[in-house]
């Protein structure tokens, strides 16, 4: 599900990030009320934890004080929508499954490689086991709020797929291509003269008609010798710059001078070309489908958001 709460993800995060924590003693202080719910600086803290715990590998001073607290307004923010969806899922009466939770639970637990491993990490963090349930079943009940107000609703019509493909034809360009087979001899400082001198008897041996795939079962030494040299195609992007230009100059059936590189000498034989084009609609369609899904969802899900704060009791404890 796209824009997935991920405030559950963070918290899992930090108990993973073992080893754990010191025990803390959390604050109970309310940082904000929603409706008849309070969240508390506790709340804030266990998420802000593996948020800090990664920014003060990169950052020091004002810079870590400055962050940590853009980090702690945006997971305040989060909860408090979080908050207002879990509010409505049970306004709607939505209820979990509680397989469901201990199939979280399990899943967790594969993280550790023992029973009392997950408990001490648990117990590192402040955390019980049923607050960890009931954590998991607000996750649950918030992703079928949102499964039920906005992606049970969304269709994304051929129309607009079509309408999306032509107007983005750029993002599905299959750029030009060519298809190769090459000989390579390594080279060092060592050796350099009588390779490049073998490579250019072997181009001479190439010109006046000698089969390529017998040239490279013969004398090439890269890793394809058993595909007959045979690189498939490739892209320019994908080429050293010393060779890109070579081939994609050339028509099929033609073949380069022994082009030198930092690791030796190739020799290429063009074997088919492909001109830049258009991926067809029918390749690309359930790509864009998911796209536009997506992109309707985040935004589907922001108006109901908002529709829910402007209908809400939400006060913001100033510190």
């Amino acid at each position: 599900m796209t824009h997935v709460r991920v405030g559950l993800i963070i918290f899992v995060c930090c108990l993973l990030a073992v080893p754990c924590r010191a025990q803390t003693a959390f604050s109970q202080k309310i940082l904000a009320v929603v409706n008849e719910d309070a969240i508390t600086q506790t709340d804030v803290d266990e998420l802000l934890a593996p948020i800090y715990m990664q920014y003060q590998n990169t950052y020091s001073g004002e810079e870590l004080k400055k962050k940590l607290t853009v980090a702690k307004t945006d997971i305040l923010n989060q909860l408090i929508e979080d908050r207002l969806i879990l509010q409505q899922a049970q306004k709607n009466n939505l209820t979990v499954d509680e397989k469901e939770v201990e199939t979280l639970i399990e899943d967790l637990k594969t993280n550790f490689k023992t029973a009392q491993e997950f408990d001490n990490v648990l117990a590192g963090q402040n955390i019980t086991l049923p607050e960890l349930r009931k954590r998991y079943r607000e996750q649950l009940l918030i992703k079928k709020a949102v499964s039920q107000q906005i992606i049970s609703k969304i269709i994304i019509s051929p129309t607009e797929i079509s309408a999306y493909y032509e107007a983005h034809r750029q993002e599905f360009m299959i750029p030009e291509q060519v298809r190769l087979r090459c000989v390579f001899l390594a080279a060092g400082d060592t050796n350099a003269a009588e390779v490049e001198k073998k490579a250019n008897d072997i181009y001479e041996q190439l010109s006046k008609g000698t089969e390529f795939v017998e040239m490279v079962e013969k004398y090439s030494e890269a890793p394809n010798v058993v595909d007959a040299g045979d690189m498939g195609f490739v892209k320019r992007s994908a080429l050293r710059e010393e060779i890109r230009e070579n081939v994609f100059n050339l028509n099929p059936g033609e073949i380069t001078k022994p082009i030198k590189t930092a690791s030796g000498y190739y020799i290429f034989k063009v074997e088919e070309k492909k001109t830049a084009s258009v991926s067809p609609l029918s390749e690309v369609q359930e790509k864009i489908r998911k796209t536009l899904f997506n992109e309707t969802v985040k935004t589907k899900l922001a108006e109901w958001v908002k529709k829910l704060k402007e209908s809400a009791f939400i006060e913001v404890k100033n510190e």
